[in-house]
């Protein structure tokens, strides 16, 4: 599906997904794509796309000759979201982002690595805090190259979601993201922000976003709240065969 259709397609998807969250099927099987779309009131063909779009994503499988299954098990998946705000708000937390502090910053080995730059380039760095309950869930610092940013009001950013953030501020289309979940102790300068004890044990991850070039356009670190923000991961089998 190409990305000027993304906005429909989403649309598509909340209607599909509410279906399959709200009816049940004989054997978790679909009815036919031309019964679903009319009922939908689409094209074959887009929701054909759309299908396929939803099997990538495990929620369906499709079998040649056979028809579409649909997963119940997947539906309510806290990794489907793509956001951490939507995670929050599944569990029954009231949530809010919060710009704490932007700097400029100079790229040392780290920066320079994951985001394929120079040492020594400038980056705009954004303290972020995610709250559950006005509690600190998820501390995130987010870093972007200056020489990618075509505006300078980065006061004026919104954290809601990263690929409108990246279009807007960077004029790139976000393609993927790669994460990397690490275990670690609790650094002390995030001991009194948490309220936990320096070393206690919690989950971090470091993702770099990349636009469509492949790119690197956003270097984010997040420390996860232990037992507010969960990570589940789910392996789409059929993806292998």
């Amino acid at each position: 599906m190409s990305r000027t259709n993304y906005s429909a397609y989403m649309a598509i998807k909340k209607q599909v997904l509410e279906i399959f969250k709200t009816e049940t099927f004989e054997k978790n099987k679909l009815p036919s794509e031309a019964a679903l779309a009319e009922r939908l009131g689409i094209s074959l063909v887009t929701l054909r796309e759309a299908l396929l779009m939803l099997a990538l994503e495990g929620y369906v499988t499709k079998r040649h000759g056979s028809g579409n299954y649909v997963h119940p098990s997947t539906l309510d998946y806290e990794n489907r979201s793509y956001y951490f705000v939507e995670c929050l708000k599944k569990d029954g937390y009231d949530t809010e982002i919060r710009l704490m502090n932007q700097s400029w910053q100079k790229a040392g080995e780290e920066l320079s690595q994951a985001l394929k730059i120079q040492s020594g380039d400038v980056v705009l760095r954004n303290q972020i805090v995610y709250l559950a309950n006005d509690k600190p869930a998820v501390l995130t610092y987010g870093h972007i190259p200056e020489k990618l940013l075509v505006r300078r009001d980065v006061a004026h950013m919104s954290f809601d979601q990263i690929h409108t953030l990246v279009h807007d501020y960077c004029q790139r289309d976000v393609a993927h993201s790669l994460n990397e979940y690490l275990p670690m102790g609790l650094p002390k300068e995030l001991s009194g922000l948490f309220g936990l004890l320096e070393g206690t044990p919690i989950i971090a991850s470091k993702q770099v976003f990349y636009d469509v070039q492949d790119t690197p356009v956003v270097y984010n670190i997040h420390y996860f709240y232990p037992g507010i923000y969960k990570v589940k991961t789910l392996q789409n089998w059929d993806l292998g065969v």
